[in-house]
């Protein structure tokens, strides 16, 4: 069966083992919410008490040569405990073939048992794995995506509160302003704000979280990057914004992150430059950029005011939505060329 990307939250929160599918195919350009996601189901399935023996992790190397391992390894039944989740990771050549044996040789007892979760990166509607796991009654396909500004909010707000943390509405813009799409690093880089701040027990008071803890426990190397970036790019400096793209990629920044934070600046300098034209100020201009910007970069983003007009910024969207897009599914290769030929276009456009 299929599921749309947006209930794939919903539907794993409210899984069970005893309403469970035999077999749930994760995929998808975001590599942290697939990895997030098979760890989530693995707690709704087993509870937070399972018994090690009751979870069993393949590779696809494990299967090649002998795809009925997965249907072996799910009609053993564990030691302990009444369920066992199996789960295949790095899903390539022999994944598919060893799932439809797996769905074949299902009988009453194990598809109650056993649960396969399949973790695979992303795949075209043709792909073998996703038609079975989409046609199949007893399977279920979760795509996962990056995640837009107003998902990952509502994320950061979710995850605060579980944490016994509430937080202020000008924290959570910047958050969401400094976070990546990839599920699996905003993972933790919420995690390490709760840590900057002291885990709470749920019998003490509720903490709060506000901008100057974002600023302080995340203002990291890897946002000064994105600033580099953006402000390399949007002033025309060439040689400075390629040495800003090689710092990134050697720090494990993908392509289309470096992109989306791109993207991010440049709608809100369309933004600020239509305000402009319509007679606003650029002192009031300027409040359109949220957070507030550092009084060491105001003086670059007044320049960048000089230098584009909102007809421009259009163009520069455009291609960079353009290239987010080609970007989805793309080998990191080619990810990383798509990526640095859309920066290098804007980048000359700038002075243009």
């Amino acid at each position: 069966m299929k599921l749309q990307a947006y209930k794939v939250d919903a539907y794993v929160s409210a899984l069970k083992a005893s309403t469970a599918p035999a077999l749930i195919l994760i995929y998808g350009p975001d590599h942290g919410g697939v990895r997030e996601t098979s760890k989530t189901i693995l707690k709704r399935f087993l509870g937070k008490d399972y018994d090690p023996l009751q979870y069993v992790s393949l590779a696809d190397t494990q299967l090649s040569g002998q795809p009925g391992l997965l249907a072996d390894e799910a009609a053993a039944m564990p030691m302990f405990g009444d369920e066992k989740i199996i789960v295949v990771t790095g899903a390539a050549g022999a994944a598919p073939e060893a799932a439809r044996l797996y769905l074949e040789t299902l009988n009453e007892a194990t598809s109650k048992a056993a649960l396969v979760v399949i973790e695979a990166g992303n795949l075209k509607p043709s792909s073998g794995l996703r038609k079975l796991a989409e046609k199949d009654d007893r399977a279920m396909a979760l795509p996962c995506y990056e995640l837009e500004a107003r998902d990952i909010t509502q994320l950061a707000r979710s995850f605060m509160e579980a944490e016994n943390y509430r937080i202020e509405a000008q924290a959570l813009e910047m958050l969401a302003a400094r976070l990546a799409t990839d599920r699996g690093i905003i993972q933790r880089e919420l995690e390490r704000l709760v840590l900057f701040k002291g885990v709470l027990d749920k019998n003490q008071a509720t903490g709060m979280i506000t901008a100057e803890d974002v600023d302080a426990a995340l203002g990291d190397q890897t946002q000064a990057g994105f600033d580099k970036l953006i402000d390399n790019v949007a002033l025309g400096r060439l040689d400075a914004a390629d040495r800003a793209v090689a710092r990134l990629s050697e720090a494990g920044t993908p392509a289309a992150v470096a992109l989306g934070a791109v993207r991010t600046h440049f709608q809100t300098l369309h933004l600020a430059l239509a305000m402009m034209e319509k007679g606003t100020p650029q002192s009031q201009a300027l409040s359109a950029f949220k957070p507030p910007l550092h009084f060491r970069r105001k003086p670059k983003v007044e320049e960048q005011l000089r230098l584009w007009s909102s007809r421009k910024c259009a163009r520069a969207l455009s291609i960079l939505n353009e290239a987010e897009t080609a970007c989805r599914g793309a080998t990191p290769g080619l990810s990383k060329a798509q990526a640095g030929q859309a920066l290098l276009r804007i980048t000359r456009a700038a002075k243009l």
